[in-house]
């Protein structure tokens, strides 16, 4: 008969799992709450930049609430995204940020919140024709005054940001303050600033033809076989 002996009964018992607990990650942006659709993104892709996210600072939930301000969706169509969120239990699925994934590729290159704009929204404009959000958006001062600085050029995201955060909003204040150190593009086109409203405007087609009349004109003088060709956009 065997008998077992106390090193095959410690050989058997069975040994506890050692966990190791993942460190807690520092929470700096505590106003941008997300949300990451696993549909279409897929588990192991959604686990991936979840923790992307949370390295550098950003709270990521696992479950969606009411709590969750911003909603990250990949490769969904608008209808089916949106029929999904509508069946989620949400309070008001209108009034949070629904957006495709290129803003939170944006933010984590920029390691924090990037603007939401209109090119970032999943909205349900397939329902009415228009969205309120992308209004809201469009319509928001900072959207516009980072559009109308960013319109000059050599002048940058961050630099229009720069001036915004400085109080400034109009081309004129920018021109006229005496401690923004202008580059030599900028310093190039802050000459025409007062002019900058007729200057963003699109050249009409008609213009652009009478234009063109005039250099194919000038440009017969030096050689009869000279075709002039109008392409692209029209600008001032």
């Amino acid at each position: 008969m065997l008998q077992a002996t106390p090193w095959t009964l410690l050989r058997k018992r069975r040994q506890p799992e050692v966990t190791c607990a993942h460190p807690k990650q520092e929470t700096k942006f505590r106003d941008v709450i997300m949300y990451l659709v696993e549909r279409r993104m897929g588990k192991s892709r959604r686990m991936f930049l979840t923790s992307l996210a949370r390295s550098k600072g950003f709270c990521v939930e696992d479950t969606l609430s009411d709590k969750v301000t911003h909603i990250i969706a990949e490769a969904n169509p608008a209808h089916e995204l949106w029929s999904w969120l509508h069946g989620q239990s949400l309070t008001d699925p209108d009034s949070t940020n629904v957006l495709d994934i290129s803003w939170f590729t944006e933010s984590m290159e920029a390691g924090r919140p990037v603007l939401v704009e209109a090119k970032h929204c999943i909205q349900e404009i397939y329902e009415c024709g228009s969205s309120s959000r992308v209004e809201n958006i469009l319509s928001d001062e900072k959207y516009q005054t980072l559009k109308l600085f960013t319109s000059v050029f050599g002048v940058g995201p961050k630099t229009g940001d720069k001036w915004y955060r400085r109080g400034l909003r109009a081309l004129e204040q920018v021109h006229s303050e005496p401690s923004i150190q202008l580059n030599k593009m900028q310093a190039a086109g802050t000459p025409l600033i007062h002019m900058h409203t007729h200057i963003s405007k699109p050249v009409s087609r008609a213009e652009a033809k009478a234009v063109g009349c005039i250099i194919e004109e000038v440009a017969s003088c030096f050689s009869s076989s000279v075709t002039i060709t109008l392409t692209g956009g029209f600008r001032r």
